[in-house]
């Protein structure tokens, strides 16, 4: 089916995205419609007048969560909740930050209070906002909601039946030494959501640190 848009906007961009009155989407044309994934062919007017069509995956909003436990008191620092699990699209299993969609009527906070008990088996006292990011732009507008959690809780796991993963306690600093290239031997995070929210949750403790030490001075 082919049906014009109302709007060039639609959904509505994050902040950061810069809108080009040069460009315009025509019509967008369904190639497939599926209960997670749609597709479609988008036929557009670009700033040099010229035409060309675009394929567009319309996927549901998620959250990715990074659970941080504090330190276990043996001279490591504060340590985050992973998920090995298993991708069948990849052929085996991989380490990942706790993720998943936000359901009808939830809101992004909600369903990454969900999303993390479901699939670790803890609870967050507090859930604090890392941010919005796009997981594929040159593909789709689908977002996704950054999380820091904190004050874990031991709650019920419950998985789904095409759920397979085990739960793992890592330290944060090394696993950021891995993605920096400071370690030797295994490289761990091969997943992009899981390396910007390590990423960035180090950062922000460490700012945080250093405008305590800053404040005491």
């Amino acid at each position: 089916m082919t049906q014009p848009l109302k709007s060039n906007n639609e959904p509505a961009l994050l902040p950061g995205v810069r809108p080009d009155e040069g460009f315009e989407v025509l019509e967008e044309s369904s190639l497939y419609r599926g209960e997670f994934v749609s597709l479609s062919m988008l036929n557009c007017r670009f700033p040099d007048d010229a035409e060309s069509s675009q394929v567009k995956i319309s996927l549901p909003p998620v959250v990715a969560i990074v659970p941080l436990l504090e330190s276990n008191g043996k001279g490591g620092g504060a340590r985050v909740v992973l998920i090995e699990q298993l991708r069948p699209a990849v052929g085996g299993r991989m380490f990942e930050l706790p993720a998943g969609h936000i359901d009808e009527g939830e809101s992004p906070r909600e369903a990454a209070l969900r999303e993390l008990e479901e699939e670790t088996g803890y609870r967050a006292g507090t859930m604090e906002s890392l941010g919005v990011r796009y997981t594929i732009p040159g593909m789709s507008a689908q977002p996704m909601h950054f999380f820091l959690a904190s004050e874990l809780e031991s709650g019920e796991q419950r998985l789904e039946a095409t759920e397979h993963l085990d739960v793992h306690e890592l330290e944060l600093e090394i696993l950021v030494a891995e993605l920096l290239g400071r370690a030797s031997g295994e490289k761990r995070i091969v997943d992009n959501k899981t390396h910007l929210g390590l990423l960035h949750a180090a950062m922000l403790l460490s700012d945080r640190e250093a405008s305590s030490e800053g404040g005491e001075s």
